[in-house]
């Protein structure tokens, strides 16, 4: 009976730590914050959206004309490294938008600072904003913004939804009360589908870092049953028993926590196109802009009859779906193409397309491309941001 009120502490001292470090609260840190900032939701402003009035916070209940919703607030000189913890609670938040933190710093009044956060459900979320380098310097202005979320959810999915409400915003000094919320938003936050490999923006997790779930249950389940062993003295057949009882209990836990998380993946899915025809499902694209400028494409290479399209954009993202969509035709990268044979001229009966990108058209010297790479090419139509051309030989 002794042994084990002795294995209790111990016990509590091993996850105390494994929950501090993973949480990254030091030690020095007060219980609870000595200072915190409350921002009521009332006073933000809304931006970009439309607000169905004062209902107990800030309610939002469209996103605006380019499918963005922004929620500012203006604050006096707030210094990021004294208010690292950001708390908030969003009141039936869409699952279907992403959530984002903006604000502008005193160094940097006209850049705009941008830190995803995990998508809020109906309790706090607290989140660590000393772990990125933006939040530094006087914090000017604060708010919020939501969108589609990206490469997961078509805008046109997006536009609907319940309003959702902003309840309420503290901006804390580092304590140990935060440990919990922070570790429950960053192990248990839903985080949606990304393609990893081309993401320009992270991984599944977003900005908010790798999730240190993992590494805190296999460390501190390997600890606890060793202080079991030591403390309780058991013998080696007991010990081999409940080390494999510990392990099946830890990937149990894990796994579970991975089911939730598909689970509320598929959630997002079902929501997007459960109910709805093939026909309309192939096209509820999450870039939906990029399907119409490839079927664009498509269409004027068939009138062309081109025999091969190449294909640039700034994004590799939206390059790589602008091939697939294009698909069946004979496309390539354009740029991979000009680097891999340099001095080449590109074949009459191609085709170039340029969507979504910083390359210029020079009309009077007839070549696209930038300070790099250039090409000798005829503007044969243009509308936004795509730009279809024909190469043509370059002068001698």
């Amino acid at each position: 009976m002794i042994r084990r009120l002795v294995l209790i502490p111990i016990l509590l001292a091993i996850w105390t730590v494994l929950f501090a470090w993973a949480a990254g609260v030091s030690w020095r840190s007060p219980w609870t914050a000595r200072e915190h900032l409350r921002l009521p939701g009332r006073e933000f402003q809304i931006r970009f959206g439309q607000s169905p009035g004062n209902t107990g916070g800030l309610a939002v209940s469209a996103l605006g004309d380019d499918g963005t919703g922004l929620q500012t607030i203006q604050l006096p000189r707030v210094r990021a490294d004294k208010y690292p913890v950001l708390r908030y609670r969003v009141v039936d938040f869409p699952s279907t938008l992403e959530f984002a933190l903006i604000f502008r710093r005193r160094d940097a009044p006209n850049d705009v600072q941008t830190i995803s956060l995990p998508p809020p459900g109906n309790v706090e979320v607290a989140v660590d904003l000393s772990r990125f380098e933006q939040w530094q310097g006087e914090i000017t202005e604060l708010g919020f913004a939501e969108y589609a979320a990206a490469q997961l959810v078509p805008p046109s999915a997006a536009v609907s939804f319940e309003p959702f409400r902003i309840e309420e915003i503290q901006l804390d000094t580092p304590s140990w009360s935060v440990v919990f919320p922070r570790l429950a938003s960053d192990w248990f936050g839903y985080r949606p589908w990304s393609l990893q490999s081309i993401n320009t923006i992270g991984s599944g997790r977003g900005m908010l870092g790798h999730s240190w779930m993992l590494p805190v249950f296999a460390i501190g389940a390997l600890a606890s049953w060793l202080a079991a062993w030591i403390v309780l003295g058991w013998p080696r057949s007991r010990a081999m028993k409940s080390m494999c009882a510990v392990a099946i209990g830890a990937w149990i836990i894990l796994d579970l926590r991975w089911l939730d998380d598909l689970i509320d993946k598929h959630k997002v899915t079902e929501e997007v196109y459960a109910g709805k025809p093939w026909a309309l499902r192939a096209v509820l694209q999450p870039d939906e802009a990029t399907l119409v400028a490839a079927r664009e494409i498509a269409k004027i290479a068939a009138e062309q009859h081109a025999a091969r399209v190449l294909v640039h954009s700034d994004s590799p993202y939206t390059l790589l779906r602008t091939i697939y969509f294009l698909l069946p035709l004979n496309t390539a990268p354009l740029e991979q193409t000009l680097s891999e044979a340099p001095g080449v001229t590109l074949p009459d009966d191609a085709l170039v397309a340029v969507y979504s990108s910083e390359w210029t058209y020079d009309k009077d010297s007839g070549r696209l491309g930038n300070d790099k790479i250039s090409v000798p090419a005829k503007l044969i139509y243009e509308n936004g941001d795509l730009r279809v051309l024909r190469p043509e030989k370059a002068e001698p």
